[in-house]
């Protein structure tokens, strides 16, 4: 069994059911999603923010290729809640792709990370 097959048929049988939905186009499939655990900071901006002061929730999204998702645009629904794409990236083997991951971000809350504040600070 090739890594292509075996990471597809993972994701087919453990992954959770999801909704992908881009404009007025939407699928279900498996996927996994899972919170950005700290240590993975340098792949989402790499800086420290203390407590209380930024929201920072950010999960990982593990997918298979066949369906395409797009920055700012594909929202991910899993378990009655929702997530907004804000990176992804497509993983090949031999020039093959194998899976596609992202980093979501919950939808439709405002996060400072998505706007520059207009405050001064001291």
């Amino acid at each position: 069994m090739s890594i292509i097959t075996a990471v597809g048929e993972t994701i087919k049988r453990y992954g959770c059911s999801v909704a992908i939905a881009t404009g007025e186009k939407e699928v279900k499939t498996k996927a996994f999603v899972e919170p950005l655990r700290y240590k993975n900071k340098v792949y989402v901006g790499g800086q420290y923010h203390y407590l209380g002061y930024k929201q920072s929730e950010k999960y990982l999204y593990i997918g298979s290729p066949e369906y395409a998702l797009s920055e700012n645009a594909t929202v991910i629904e899993m378990h009655n809640q929702k997530y907004i794409v804000k990176r992804c990236e497509t993983y090949y083997a031999d020039d093959r792709p194998v899976y596609v991951w992202a980093i979501l971000l919950p939808y439709g809350t405002a996060l400072e990370d998505d706007y520059e504040s207009d405050r001064e600070t001291d």
